[in-house]
């Protein structure tokens, strides 16, 4: 899985009356406008078969209709796989929030605020962990050439310090098949038995009785 790094944007300008545009320095529109921008770092920057994604996710600007707001406040996520590529991004951040900044006259302040690392799992231990796995489902119900995910986890530390395997364990569509952080994900109890099936054969592999 990718590592992510948090993202935070605050875009100043001067405030005024929306009938009167001409006399602020509208947040909203260089806002806007640094979110199309910043698309082009994956769209534009990045060699095509390099994953990364960047997602705005957050943009709050104003309380009145009637009022252009002083100040705007976007952040969203970057996800990438290798240093070289979250250094590139960071990079463009910078250099698209300064142009931005001087095409609409406001100020710009940002930070990518550095997380979780990819998560990679070492070649030993997927070994082990995919061989427990067949003997409790079977081994068509195992896959092992899944591509990777742009979701984080913060297991990536675990194995920075220690080799080891994070396993995904399927949930199944469910009702509605709702992913994470859907407000209508609904958890298969149905999985809870298998889960722990599978940890405690790996208890009888890895530690043996004697």
């Amino acid at each position: 899985m990718a590592g992510t790094d948090r993202l935070e944007i605050v875009v100043t300008g001067r405030g005024g009356h929306a009938a009167m545009p001409h006399q602020a320095a509208d947040t909203v529109v260089a806002g806007a406008a640094l979110v199309q921008a910043l698309q082009t770092l994956v769209s534009r920057n990045t060699e095509p078969f390099e994953p990364a994604v960047l997602s705005v996710t957050r943009f709050h600007a104003g309380h009145a209709d009637n009022v252009l707001p002083e100040e705007a406040r976007l952040g969203g996520t970057v996800r990438t796989f290798t240093t070289a590529q979250q250094t590139l991004m960071e990079t463009g951040i910078g250099r698209i929030c300064t142009g931005i900044a001087a095409a609409y006259g406001v100020k710009i302040q940002w930070v990518m605020e550095r997380g979780y690392p990819p998560t990679i799992n070492s070649a030993a231990e997927t070994a082990l962990c995919s061989q427990v796995a067949m003997q409790v489902l079977g081994s068509d119900k195992v896959h092992s050439d899944l591509r990777p995910s742009m979701g984080a986890e913060d297991f990536a530390y675990l194995l920075r310090e220690r080799p080891g395997c994070y396993v995904w364990l399927g949930n199944g569509m469910g009702e509605g098949g709702c992913m994470l952080h859907s407000p209508h994900y609904d958890f298969n109890d149905e999985l809870i038995p298998l889960g722990i099936r599978y940890w405690v054969a790996l208890v009888e592999k890895l530690l043996p009785p004697g």
